[in-house]
């Protein structure tokens, strides 16, 4: 098991205000109690209480970046205070959340995330003023697979007759003409699954590395509208692409337990 030197992580916490004074000891914040180790903030609109073992690297809108440190204190975290970034693992086959690497659930996330299907995915949120707007997703994805005609080859998409897992597939078409094989095959291309409503707005946008690896990289990209206004992205094995409804309703659920207890 990887361990990170504690000042490392204490340093993290203080230059991006992941822990909040309340963590301390339980404080009233606007007539609320706040649970100890608990990162609170206003997640997409929407008052949060995150267990602070399970996230990581949270960042709140006005946050300095890497590398820079706050010119005086670290603001009080309140539920006003705008959470805009954070990353958390969870176990798509139960809905576990990873609890960090001294948590209940340590050993079994050392033994499991790097299998060729890890049931473990990683999550990252953008919200606040990383945040893409509404259908924020559709164009992303029609920024994809509608690439300009003199884009480099391995980064223009045909859609293919077939879906896969049902999601439309687009892939890179045509030849390589110095190695005589499918772009598709590059090192570099990668499969992009797409998914629409009714409407045809894309609302699942999913890439997937071709490299014969044993964990093919895909990153699955979804909103959480008009619940919460924050942009979902979930790195996974290939290998598990045809659970990603499964994936990607645990991975909302999750999102949405965040909200706090009575909040209005």
């Amino acid at each position: 098991m990887t361990y990170l030197p504690l000042c490392l992580l204490i340093s993290i916490a203080v230059l991006t205000g992941c822990l909040p004074t309340a963590n301390q000891a339980d404080t009233t914040v606007d007539d609320s109690t706040i649970k100890q180790n608990t990162v609170i903030g206003d997640l997409g609109g929407v008052p949060v209480e995150i267990p602070a073992d399970s996230v990581r690297l949270v960042e709140y809108n006005g946050d300095p970046d890497w590398g820079e440190s706050f010119e005086g204190a670290v603001p009080e975290r309140t539920y006003e205070s705008k959470i805009n970034s954070f990353g958390f693992d969870v176990r798509y086959t139960d809905g576990a959340l990873y609890d960090g690497f001294v948590g209940e659930l340590a050993d079994e996330y050392e033994a499991q995330k790097n299998l060729s299907d890890s049931p473990w995915v990683s999550v990252g949120v953008n919200s606040g003023d990383r945040y893409y707007g509404a259908g924020g997703i559709d164009r992303i994805g029609k920024g994809r697979i509608n690439a300009r005609p003199n884009e480099i080859p391995v980064y223009i998409y045909k859609k293919l007759p077939d879906s896969q897992h049902g999601l439309e597939v687009y892939a890179p078409p045509g030849t390589d003409p110095k190695t005589n094989t499918p772009w598709r095959e590059d090192e570099a291309a990668e499969d992009v699954f797409i998914q629409r409503d009714d409407n045809g707005i894309i609302t699942t946008y999913i890439k997937c590395s071709n490299r014969d690896v044993e964990r093919p990289p895909c990153r699955h990209y979804f909103d959480l509208e008009p619940d919460m206004g924050l942009d979902v992205y979930v790195g996974y094995s290939r290998y598990v692409l045809a659970d990603w409804q499964q994936i990607e309703q645990v991975v909302r659920k999750a999102l949405l337990d965040f909200r706090k207890e009575n909040a209005n």
